[in-house]
Formats: structure tokens, sequence, C-alpha cells
């Protein structure tokens, strides 16, 4: 590799983690308050509610908590820790990054205010998310998550975080361990981000550019083309609307593809969803919403050709 090459992947991989660093540093800030100051029964009633509510409040939630796929893990993480039903946590990860009102207004705006580019982008993650919500709804939501050395004495549900289940504790001293806990879980997600940016660089330095004009002209190569291109361009989801639309070569339903799949599945994630989840819910997280993006954007381009 020579001396350009290695600026190129340095400049690379420092803007994907400057980028990330602020939401993760947000998704800590949010999981830490939620350990400290909300009690492991507080969700419980949500898992009384049919499945399908319980993944209307999971996709809903993105609304009221707006996290980019940056920090969304390790909330996720914490919800569940906290009782939270599966199929809302689940929902709430996949659905939050694309949903949340920033994400929206992005989209809006760089496709000057082309209101149905929003819509399906929504669409074509609310739908997935559902689908695998919907299937992993059975069964305690701490049962999708890795056991950890550093579990605490009666959590049982591998977070590594630390739990006070005795008398509450002084204001001043939950701030304190929300910062302590915040510290803790940015460090632990933190060095998975900077994996996922050297994976992320490595893939932009030594990609062929022009390949990306062979395939434009095709449906079948331009959707999966733009898949690929968005797990491995890892841009944050409030941010890669302006990508997108820069993208003009390209059909709609492949630029669709692109929006939707980013914020569920990139580089930066991969490690996260290994380290949060078993191993086959993370094989799950991972590959359910992009067969299912796969065959929505496919059908829509096709919808779209027929006379």
């Amino acid at each position: 590799m020579d001396q350009g090459t290695l600026h190129i992947f340095s400049a690379i991989v420092t803007s994907i983690v400057v980028e990330a660093a602020p939401f993760l540093l947000l998704g800590s800030l949010l999981s830490s308050i939620l350990a400290v100051f909300v009690g492991d029964g507080a969700f419980e009633r949500i898992g009384n509610r049919p499945v399908a509510v319980q993944i209307g409040i999971g996709l809903a939630a993105g609304l009221i908590l707006p996290t980019c796929e940056c920090g969304v893990v390790p909330v996720t993480r914490r919800l569940l820790c906290k009782g939270v039903p599966s199929a809302t946590a689940v929902s709430f990860m996949l659905a939050a990054p694309v949903v949340n009102p920033v994400s929206i207004a992005s989209t809006w705006v760089a496709f000057q205010g082309d209101v149905s580019m929003v819509l399906w982008r929504v669409a074509l993650v609310v739908i997935p998310a559902a689908i695998l919500g919907w299937s992993l709804a059975e069964g305690k939501g701490r049962d999708l998550l890795r056991p950890s050395l550093d579990m605490a004495p009666g959590c049982g549900c591998g977070c590594g975080a630390e739990h006070d289940h005795t008398a509450p504790r002084p204001l001043t001293a939950r701030l304190v361990l929300v910062l302590r806990h915040t510290a803790s879980e940015f460090m632990d997600m933190g060095r998975l981000l900077i994996l996922g940016a050297c994976a992320a660089g490595a893939f932009k330095v030594f990609l062929p550019q022009a390949a990306l004009g062979l395939v434009s002209g095709s449906l079948w190569l331009a959707v999966p083309a733009l898949m690929l291109l968005a797990v491995v361009m890892s841009i944050c989801s409030e941010a890669d609307a302006f990508v997108a639309a820069s993208l003009s070569m390209f059909p709609r339903p492949a630029l669709l593809a692109f929006l939707a799949l980013g914020p569920v599945l990139d580089l930066k994630l991969l490690p996260a969803f290994f380290s949060v989840f078993k191993r086959r819910i993370a094989l799950a997280v991972a590959l359910v919403p992009a067969c299912v993006i796969y065959v929505l954007a496919m059908s829509l381009g096709l919808w779209e050709v027929l006379p």
C-alpha cells in the first residue's frame, strides 16, 4: 500500500469514526439513563399486549428516541435487559435509524421534496423490521443476548452493566453512575466501530469505482450492487440520503435498496451484532432484512417497468 492509498484509507476511517462517534455516544448515554433511572419492571406491561401492538410500539419508538444506527445497538441491548419484549426491541433497533425525524428530513431535502422516496424508504425498513420482530416474538428478550463474563449477579441478561437491586441511590450518585456506564458502554462499542470503519475503508479504497457505472443500467445488477455499496460505505442514516441522491444514474429501486439496507446492516453494525446477540440471532438480524429488502426493491422495480 503506497503512501497516497494509505492517506485515503486513513481519511476514510477517520471520517467514519468522527461521523459515527457522537451518535454512538448519544446511544450509550441513553442506554445508561435507561439502566440507572428505569426500573427492571418498567416495561413488563408491554409484554402483556398482542405481538402486533408490541411491534407497533417498537416501530413508533424511533420517533421518540431519535437514534441512528451508530448508537442503536447499545440502546437495544439495554431495552432487552430491562425486560422489553423481543418483538418491540428488535423492531425498534431496525426501524429507528430511518423513522427518526432527522433521517426523514434529510431524505426529503436530499431528494428535493420527493415525498415518495421518503415513504418508500420508511416502508422498505418497517416491513423487514416487523417481520423479524414477529419471528423473534416468542421467548424472553434477554434470551437473544450473549452471555457475558462480567454479567451482574441476578441480572441474567449478559449486558455487563452494573445493577443495583438495593435501596435507591441519591440523585448525585445516580448521575455519576450514568457517566460511568456511558464511558464503559462507549469504549465497549467504540472498538467495534473502529474495527468496522477499518473494514469499510479497505473496501472503499480497493473497490473499482468504474464497476458502478457498468451495473447501473441493469435492475438485476443495480439493486444488489447498491445494497453491497450501502454495507461497505457504512454511512450514517442521517447523511446517506445525500450520497444516494448523487447516484442519479441508478434506478429508483436500487437507490431505495441503498437507503433501506445501510441503516440496518453495514460494516459498523456487523461486529456489534455478533458481540451483543447470540450467533443465530445475529445472523438473522443481518440476513433477514437484507433478503426482504432485496425482494421488495426488485418487486418495486419490476412493477415500475410493467406497462
